[in-house]
């Protein structure tokens, strides 16, 4: 597969950063989650390139894109973000699969929108949590050198190959003063995580569109019975169990979820 065409576009006053994977049919949209980029989706996006153009984005304050001067980063201002930019590249009509935080944003903007989006995943998250958004969890951000950053992700995604392991570390770091790395997201993140404040039941509840459900079967996000609350109070939701796999699913099982996308 060819590289993925890097896009940046200037919205609502930040410069955001899109991975571009072509690819033939509907868009389909990719979020990542908290302390994440587009990139989590190294080894997702190329294979769904043959059913619809994929699109990775890099939210405000996360990867390539510019980071918000005032720390706005709530879901509602994500979503703006994305409206702004499915705008710009003239998209009408697309599916989106959303992972943890983002699963969120994808929920939202389909709420919002209904229109839009034909068909939505929502991967390991519940539309609320009973953690406050200073609840965060230390997931590591600087690193002496390389091999430090492919061993935390390494003790996230403990499946996942060495080389994907490696493909993400290298592509989700920054060289920074010293000569160390850090992770490419907004200090911001290591305090405070606003989408605990979100409370997204009611949105669910009036969709129309298909919705799948990924739930991590080792997950400590999403739990099996919410994910058959997802299922029992939304309207048209499956539910897809990955077994053997924690929070990361896009990284630990990417043929799982690739599968799941289409």
């Amino acid at each position: 597969m060819a590289p993925p065409q890097h896009r940046f576009l200037f919205v609502r006053d930040l410069r955001l950063h899109l991975l571009d994977y072509d690819g033939d049919g509907l868009p389909v949209l990719l979020l990542h989650g908290v302390a994440g980029s587009a990139w989590m989706w190294h080894d997702v996006a190329p294979a769904l390139s043959a059913v619809g153009r994929v699109l990775g984005l890099d939210f405000r304050g996360y990867g390539d894109s510019q980071w918000s001067a005032d720390g706005l980063y709530g879901t509602d201002e994500h979503v703006a973000d994305v409206l702004e930019v499915l705008a710009r590249l003239g998209i009408e009509e697309l599916d989106i699969v959303g992972f943890s935080s983002g699963g969120l944003v994808a929920l939202a903007l389909t709420a919002q929108t209904e229109p839009l989006v034909r068909r939505l995943a929502i991967v390991d998250i519940a539309p609320s949590s009973e953690l406050g958004e200073t609840d965060v969890l230390p997931l590591g951000y600087a690193f002496a050198n390389g091999a430090e950053a492919v061993e935390a992700d390494r003790r996230l995604a403990p499946r996942a190959t060495e080389a994907t392991l490696e493909a993400i570390a290298a592509l989700s770091t920054r060289p920074v003063e010293g000569g160390g790395l850090a992770k490419k997201h907004d200090p911001f993140f290591l305090e405070r995580w606003p989408f605990r404040r979100d409370d997204r039941w009611t949105e669910l509840q009036d969709l129309r569109q298909p919705v799948l459900v990924v739930h991590a079967e080792e997950s400590r996000v999403l739990s099996a019975e919410e994910a058959e609350r997802m299922v029992a109070e939304g309207g048209d939701v499956t539910l897809v169990r990955i077994p053997e796999c924690g929070h990361l699913v896009a990284v630990e099982r990417a043929r799982g979820t690739r599968a799941g996308a289409r």
